[in-house]
């Protein structure tokens, strides 16, 4: 008698999605590597560690299509398939140009656009070669599964949002900029860069608007994606789900500026609201942790692994799954009312030491259940190797999550009221707030491979029988 191993006949991808998906992978992929090297190089570190970053920047779209292109058939082929990888860049780095060229129009413009396109296919086409030539990169372990691949890169450009975030949050630089869509008047993809840089904090804001226009389109391409390369209905449901969510998230952020739905910039007209900057700052996480659980279902691993297997401990397992994934989510409500309040009720006030007291006691809690959560799935007997990985990635990062929160905590309160921000504990609050999001995505990824892999069952209360008696 035979057993059927997979959860499902064929949910393979596509052929045609399949090859887009893995284009719009590296393009992804690469240029949020340079969006990474730009804006380090924004905050302007010096003139030759400039020029380093500017070839890291080119390295990074080469590297890109060279991976991309590496079990092509032909250089020609190789060529053709890394230009397409420049073309993906050079699209959306066309979100960054309005700031580059300022008021500059028309044939300027124009020129600038070309060059853009012109540059990143030819810096693509060579890469391609060279990947077609090398046959460097990842080989066989993502065909026909690139999809999965594009969707790990779309969560990885949602926690490039929650770090920049995070930093904004850190310098209480979330109204540096007075109006939303707009910034000053300008319309956001065209305001000056000279006027982005000229402030530190209008700057961590504006890169933050452009970070979460990134997300925007990364989105909706990913929605599309899910809905063409996957055989699921509820997988494109959830993708649009996804969409839904970060407009959203887009809106709240908006708002927390404004108060109100307003172009206007008169400071009259406003009212910033804190709660939706709260709201704003933990509905971002939990986009992310929705974003990872997409990119879980969409491997191969989940759709053609081995159907669940039955285990008397897996309620217990999933209940302890639920428990962490919902002690995080408080956890993280908490953390965010103190990050956003201390900048208006003081850092060493009674309310807010109140709110770091709550901090500390669901610190403990959070990390009882993580670390029990962690074990049982690092150190059960199963043959379920991604659990016990999971389980394993989960105990370190709970532990790094403690160093960086006793470090944070330090850092706030060694703080003068009347001082600026040090860049040191805004480097120590912002890393905990993003350690805090990876806890939680690994949190959502260790319950969706409990649901999928184990299939709870109920305990035998009969005494066991001896074969001899029989």
């Amino acid at each position: 008698m035979t057993t059927e191993t997979t959860i499902s006949p064929d949910l393979s991808t596509p052929r045609m999605a399949d090859r887009v998906a893995q284009v719009l992978t590296f393009g992804f992929g690469a240029t949020t590597v340079m969006w990474l090297l730009c804006y380090v190089a924004m905050l302007q570190p010096g003139k030759a560690v400039g020029e380093v970053l500017f070839v890291l920047v080119v390295l990074a779209l080469l590297a890109g299509a060279a991976l991309a292109t590496s079990t092509t058939r032909s250089w020609a082929h190789g060529a053709w398939r890394g230009g397409w990888v420049g073309l993906v860049s050079a699209v959306l780095n066309l979100l960054l140009i309005g700031s580059l060229l300022g008021r500059e129009s028309g044939a300027g413009l124009a020129t600038w656009i070309l060059g853009l396109l012109a540059g990143s296919i030819v810096v693509g086409a060579v890469g391609g070669v060279i990947g077609a030539a090398a046959r460097l990169g990842p080989g066989e372990r993502f065909s026909g599964n690139w999809l999965g691949a594009f969707t790990l890169v779309s969560a990885c450009i949602v926690f490039l949002m929650i770090i920049t975030g995070g930093i904004v949050t850190g310098f209480e630089a979330g109204l540096a900029v007075p109006d939303w869509p707009n910034s000053y008047g300008h319309n956001m993809l065209l305001y000056p860069l000279s006027e982005m840089v000229a402030d530190q904090d209008i700057y961590w804001e504006h890169a933050h608007r452009l970070t979460g226009m990134y997300v925007g389109l990364t989105t909706i391409i990913l929605c599309v994606m899910l809905w063409w390369g996957d055989r699921r209905p509820w997988v494109g449901v959830v993708g649009t789900l996804v969409l839904l969510m970060v407009i959203g998230q887009g809106v709240l952020g908006g708002l927390r500026v404004t108060g109100r739905l307003t172009l206007s910039d008169d400071p009259t007209l406003l009212s910033p609201n804190t709660a939706l900057g709260i709201v704003h700052g933990v509905f971002g996480q939990i986009c992310f942790a929705v974003v990872v659980w997409l990119a879980v279902v969409t491997t191969t691993r989940w759709t053609r692994g081995p159907r669940a297997t039955p285990s008397e401990s897996g309620g217990t397992d999933r209940a302890l799954g639920v428990l962490l994934v919902i002690a995080l989510v408080i956890q993280l409500i908490i953390g965010a009312t103190y990050r956003h309040r201390i900048g208006e009720i003081g850092v060493k006030t009674e309310q807010s030491m109140l709110v770091l007291t709550g901090h500390i006691f669901m610190a403990v809690v959070v990390a009882g259940l993580a670390f029990i959560n962690g074990l049982r799935a690092a150190s059960a007997d199963q043959p379920h190797r991604i659990l016990k990985r999971v389980g394993l990635i989960l105990l370190i990062l709970v532990g790094v999550q403690l160093i960086l929160g006793m470090l944070a905590t330090i850092a706030v309160l060694m703080g003068g009221e009347d001082e600026g921000i040090p860049a040191l504990e805004v480097l120590a609050t912002s890393a905990h707030q993003a350690n805090g999001a990876l806890l939680l995505a690994f949190s959502t990824v260790l319950l969706c491979w409990y649901v999928r892999l184990i299939r709870p069952t109920a305990r035998s209360t009969s005494p066991p029988v001896d074969p001899a008696a029989c």
